[in-house]
């Protein structure tokens, strides 16, 4: 299920960071959490029958 992504994206998040483009920066970092959240939410319920 796309888990490219999150590491993508805190990748860039961190190279934005890197070259001081904080708020950019910031705001990737908080969609790869969200990111991760929602993979997170997908995967209890339905693969470990987990009820979030």
């Amino acid at each position: 299920m796309y888990m490219f992504l999150p590491f993508l994206t805190a990748f860039i998040g961190l190279i934005l960071v890197w070259f001081e483009k904080r708020l950019a920066g910031v705001t990737v970092l908080a969609i790869t959490v969200a990111i991760l959240a929602v993979w997170f939410r997908f995967h209890a319920t339905s693969h470990l029958n987990i009820s979030l």
